[in-house]
């Protein structure tokens, strides 16, 4: 197995590692002192969501041949900061709403709310978007070796692994935040995918992204209208 099929790989395992702590008894465990945050945002903000930094970069890395442009590293970098300060602000603000809010209306909970839903989640989502676009740019700049029929099937199981997860953002979320995030990185990456049509198994990532936020978000769409 090639090794941006590793990384996809890699990928899907993050994702469903995301999904299954998610579901897990560090929900329930309120760390010392005060009670200040659970056991799962700690997690989640500590190793889950670094991975998921961690795996894009090693993507750049392999796409680039081992030397980023200075716009691709700058991007991805930015991309990376606005990813992980959103993650941050959904997390705590989610941990402090859902533990100590009240039902009804209140100030300081509407907040949190806002932040757990719209502010932390638009930091996210623009920066998984920056840092998508940068390695679109990049592979449609500079295309690999063509992918074989092997190479290609791994390339769609895990994409249809991780379109999974965008329907679980963007098609059961409370808000519609994730949902225009897929709608806009399906176009992206539709646009790129018609560019490189004649030569697209030379593009390998360009093709997965386009798998990933098509199925992702015609399957969010129909969730959302069902």
């Amino acid at each position: 197995m090639n090794r941006l099929n590793w990384l996809f790989t890699a990928t899907s395992l993050a994702v469903v590692l995301v999904t299954i702590e998610r579901f897990s008894p560090t929900v329930s465990v309120l760390l010392p002192p005060h009670d200040f945050l659970r056991l799962h945002e700690v997690v989640q903000m500590s190793v889950l969501i670094l991975l998921t930094v961690i795996i894009p970069a090693l993507q750049l890395w392999e796409l680039s041949g081992g030397a980023p442009k200075l716009w691709a590293f700058v991007a991805f970098v930015i991309g990376a900061y606005f990813y992980a300060t959103g993650n941050g602000v959904h997390e705590q603000a989610s941990f402090a709403y859902y533990t100590y809010c009240p039902v009804g209306p209140h100030n300081l909970c509407d907040g949190l709310f806002f932040n757990t839903y719209y502010a932390g989640n638009i930091g996210f989502f623009v920066g998984a978007l920056i840092m998508t676009v940068t390695l679109l740019l990049v592979e449609r700049s500079r295309p690999r070796e063509a992918f074989g029929g092997g190479a290609l099937a791994i390339l769609v199981v895990n994409a249809v692994i991780y379109s999974l997860t965008v329907l679980a953002y963007a098609g059961f979320d409370l808000v519609l935040v994730g949902l225009v995030y897929s709608l806009v990185a399906a176009l992206v990456s539709i646009g790129l995918f018609v560019s490189v049509r004649r030569r697209w198994r030379e593009h390998p990532f360009i093709t997965y992204s386009t798998i990933v936020y098509v199925l992702g978000t015609v399957a969010s769409a129909v969730v959302r209208l069902v």
